[in-house]
């Protein structure tokens, strides 16, 4: 008679999913490891560039401003110096027409060149007329003429 006993003298046994976790966790170990190495060698030369810059910089001058350290600040650049910006122009025709305003007055009024000296300054159209009633300065005797060979 045929053998009818269909029991498994252990567990059944199934096919596994292939998977070396343990060679997974080895290369992730490893890799980490030569992460972190990378980073020292990079930190420790950029410390070292770093230490050479600065022994090669000139020093400043005593008169200088403070060096300036540039900052982020909310994903932007700041600058970091502590002088004013310049004063731009940025309105073209009002400044023009102050300046005009300001050469016009000098011209047409009376005032002070240098009060120490006693200088003054007349209107253009007044010193013209002065000139035109008394004239140039003229020479009172004609040039020493030399030898001329």
């Amino acid at each position: 008679m045929a053998d009818t006993n269909h029991e498994h003298a252990g567990p059944a046994r199934t096919e596994g999913d292939g998977i070396a976790y343990r060679g997974i966790g080895w290369s992730m170990l490893v890799l980490t490891i030569v992460t972190l190495i990378c980073y020292g060698i990079v930190v420790g030369l950029y410390k070292f560039l770093e230490s050479r810059a600065a022994a090669g910089d000139t020093n400043r001058a005593p008169l200088a401003g403070p060096q300036a350290q540039p900052a982020i600040v909310d994903g932007r650049l700041m600058p970091g110096n502590t002088t004013p910006p310049a004063p731009l122009l940025v309105n073209e025709p009002l400044n023009l027409r102050t300046f005009r305003a300001q050469e016009e007055h000098i011209l047409t009024s009376y005032g002070w060149m240098d009060q120490n000296a006693g200088t003054i300054r007349m209107p253009i159209a007044r010193a013209k007329d002065l000139l035109m009633e008394r004239g140039l300065p003229a020479r009172s005797a004609a040039p020493a003429t030399g030898d001329v060979r």
